[in-house]
């Protein structure tokens, strides 16, 4: 929790940066949208989990954009995001549910920049913290945050499209589409199991110049 507490502050800070010339920060981004979320899952004998599906959720998020020249831009953010994944066992559904709130960092460079619309490819990196973990195995409920199953810190990278629609001078629709993979193992007791998070995020919100 301290390194999550630790993390929060250096992004707020980072609004305080200027540039020698001026602000440097180009950019506020409130999105919100939802996740598709799965698990990159091979047992001790290296078998996938043919049941596993994806389940949805929700996401939300607060990045401001730093100028780097008149086509790249590095975003700082805070991020909630609901992931998990779905399966069976024994012809009983089964359900994972994992919050997460973390802090990323994505670099995007401008392919497309009209005065009414933007489009800017990119990569993005992340550090989230599990607030809760849920297992359901038809009626039973688990509680895996309590029964310490799960690691609490996930280091997760991916590719993302940004697009921007003008609406005035400073204000901007921003839509945004994200794949995430989860870099390390997400269970503490794998036995010779990995299981990683991964997923899609579709978000839409509004975007200010400064």
């Amino acid at each position: 929790m301290r390194k999550l507490v630790l993390s929060i502050t250096l992004f707020a800070a980072s609004f305080g940066l200027k540039a020698q010339g001026g602000k440097l920060i180009q950019q506020v981004n409130f999105n919100a949208g939802r996740t598709f979320s799965s698990f990159l899952y091979k047992n001790a004998d290296g078998n996938k989990d043919e049941n596993l599906s994806y389940r949805s959720g929700n996401t939300y998020n607060l990045s401001i954009g730093l100028g780097l020249g008149s086509k790249q831009v590095l975003r700082s953010e805070i991020q909630y995001s609901e992931l998990g994944a779905k399966s069976s066992f024994l012809d009983a559904p089964v359900d994972w549910k994992l919050n997460y709130l973390g802090v990323g960092a994505s670099y995007l460079f401008k392919v497309i920049d009209k005065e009414t619309i933007s489009l800017s490819p990119g990569a993005i990196i992340g550090y989230d913290y599990l607030l809760k973990g849920e297992q359901t195995i038809g009626s039973a409920r688990y509680n895996l945050t309590e029964n310490d199953a799960l690691k609490v810190w996930d280091l997760n990278a991916g590719l993302l499209l940004n697009s921007r629609f003008k609406v005035t001078e400073s204000l901007f629709l921003n839509f945004e589409y994200r794949f995430n993979m989860g870099l390390n193992q997400i269970e503490k007791q794998d036995q010779g199991e990995k299981s990683k998070n991964m997923g899609h995020k579709a978000l839409l919100g509004l975007s200010f110049n400064l």
